[in-house]
């Protein structure tokens, strides 16, 4: 009979694996890219701590390590939507004209959330308003506030160049102004839901003649004489 004792006495017990680290960064990342696919399925109201948690793959208690409450949690989602929605131009676009500078500051890169309906979040951001007022702030200043103050910069550069005048204005309120005739008016679209767009245009094709036609007229009204 073979001696399977001296064997077993040189062998070491095999040892459990430890879970794989996350650092927080990742786990953060994580959590946000689980709001992002809640949003594609779900209502802003329906969203809660317990769902995010589930989606992401965590406890609730882990969770809440990251972000300590709802509020935070879609506050910071949003801000991120924003930055990738809007951005700032690259070093390369700086020396474009002024109409290619704003022209490219106001081509919203496409995100699924709010391609599918963004006027469905924001009418939820605006209910939530009164009760979790940090989420329409965060939204606001990450979105429009953001947009408005990368035109107010390019708006204040060509003005020191002397490309165009502004008149009374400051860069900001330009800068609104434009925002505003090429975001178009927000508060109908909520008011009228499902409404038909325009014969022969589809949603992306609209809005680029609007932000076309918008900044000619803008800048026609701001052009030096």
């Amino acid at each position: 009979m073979p001696d399977h004792s001296s064997q077993s006495a040189t062998v070491p017990p095999r040892r459990r694996g430890r879970p794989v680290q996350i650092d927080q960064e990742t786990r953060e990342a994580m959590v946000l890219d689980a709001v992002g696919e809640l949003l594609l399925h779900c209502r802003l109201e329906d969203i809660s701590m317990s769902g995010i948690a589930r989606k992401a793959g965590m406890s609730k208690r882990t969770l809440y390590t990251i972000f300590a409450s709802r509020e935070e949690l879609l506050g910071a989602t949003f801000a991120r939507i924003g930055q990738r929605i809007f951005r700032p131009l690259a070093a390369h676009e700086r020396d474009l004209p002024l109409v290619e500078r704003l022209n490219k500051l106001m081509t919203l890169n496409e995100i699924p959330q709010f391609e599918q309906g963004a006027v469905e979040v924001l009418r939820a951001v605006i209910a939530e308003a009164p009760i979790h007022p940090g989420i329409a702030r965060q939204w606001d200043a990450e979105g429009r506030g953001a947009l408005i103050s990368y035109i107010s910069a390019e708006l204040a550069a060509a003005t020191g160049n002397g490309e165009v005048t502004l008149h009374d204005l400051t860069a900001t309120e330009a800068a609104e102004f434009l925002v505003d005739m090429v975001m178009g008016e927000t508060l109908h679209e909520l008011l009228t839901p499902g409404e038909a767009r325009r014969a022969g245009c589809d949603a992306r094709e609209e809005k680029q003649l609007r932000r076309q036609r918008a900044i000619r007229v803008f800048l026609e009204g701001i052009r030096v004489r």
